[in-house]
């Protein structure tokens, strides 16, 4: 059988047919695009840029029912691409590592100038709460467990 015959027993005539043919075909096309996600990627972002920055950190000890104000300051590493440096952690002049996922910020256990820290955090819009705990293993102070919030300053 001839491929024009079959369209035209298919679907009558020939010039009925294209009309048909091209509908389908828009509506099939239609269907098909709005189907498909769209993802785009920035090489250039780095999520921890989202906490870098100098922070005003009110901290309060609940071993020695203390509180204490400071500055500390993250900044990206140049290990891994989830670790961040924080300076003045503690208010002793010290960095230490962390990582972040997510919202989720891991102060990994680490011997830092004679301290010994560890810790967790959740990272809000502007601000990180954290606890932590501080020993000085130099002069083997009790272990000091912390709470604080740090707040970005822009």
């Amino acid at each position: 059988m001839d491929y024009n015959i079959g369209l035209i027993l298919a679907f009558g005539s020939v010039n009925q047919n294209s009309s048909v043919m091209k509908r389908f075909i828009f509506f099939a096309m239609l269907v098909g695009l709005s189907a498909c996600d769209i993802y785009l990627y920035d090489s250039d972002y780095d999520s921890r840029d989202r906490i870098t920055g100098r922070y005003d950190v009110n901290e309060y000890s609940e071993t020695y029912n203390d509180y204490t104000s400071f500055s500390m300051w993250i900044e990206r590493s140049g290990y891994n691409s989830n670790e961040v440096w924080i300076d003045n952690f503690y208010a002793v002049n010290i960095r230490v590592r962390a990582t972040i996922r997510h919202d989720k910020l891991t102060i990994p256990r680490q011997v830092v100038s004679g301290y010994e820290v560890e810790g967790v955090g959740t990272v809000y819009s502007n601000s990180i709460s954290l606890n932590y705990r501080v020993k000085d293993r130099y002069n083997n102070y009790r272990t000091d467990f912390l709470e604080a919030t740090a707040y970005r300053r822009y």
